[in-house]
């Protein structure tokens, strides 16, 4: 099987259900950020959460199924078992770390993972006003994805000096 069809030579690429679409369209997009995220997920190398960080690989395969399927073939972590398994890893390392008070500068791939997350929150909520079909539970699944990953973040980071976050004389108040 040859890897180039030449279909998106004109700008046109398929969905799940082979109905065309633009590539320049949102929920193309979106895919695209997905897929941007599952990439850079790929290069963390996290030191004690290697299985759960594959899985969250899996995950988002399987919720661009969902996204690329107009007629909601499929579901999303219908009971939020696995929204859950995140909330119980963000639990444990939170355990582990010291209280935080101040705003972190973001460093690594983690943290650029994170905030590729965040893109994709944006743009479902986005592209769910236009396309109803996109499982509610996505949405909430990237929302402690993001959450995960910060907290991975700050878990990976705690043996190093974090930088913390300190307002700069850049800024002045209007009055």
């Amino acid at each position: 099987m040859k890897i180039y069809t030449k279909k998106g030579d004109k700008g046109s690429t398929s969905l799940y259900d082979c109905s065309s679409v633009s590539k320049s369209s949102l929920l193309i997009d979106l895919l695209g950020d997905i897929d941007e995220l599952n990439s850079f997920i790929g290069i963390i190398k996290s030191n004690d959460k290697s299985l759960i960080v594959t899985n969250i690989q899996f995950w988002l395969f399987d919720m661009g199924t969902v996204v690329a399927n107009p007629n909601k073939k499929y579901n999303f972590d219908v009971n939020l078992e696995f929204t859950k398994m995140l909330e119980v890893e963000i639990d444990s390392m939170t355990e582990k770390l010291p209280k935080l008070n101040n705003f972190i500068l973001p460093t690594g791939n983690i943290h650029l993972s994170r905030a590729i997350a965040r893109r994709c929150e944006r743009k479902m909520v986005a592209v769910k006003e236009t396309h109803e079909y996109i499982d509610d539970n996505c949405l909430i699944f990237l929302n402690r994805l993001s959450d995960f990953l910060f907290t991975l973040a700050r878990y990976e980071n705690k043996e190093e000096n974090t930088l913390i976050y300190k307002k700069t004389n850049i800024l002045t108040l209007v009055e």
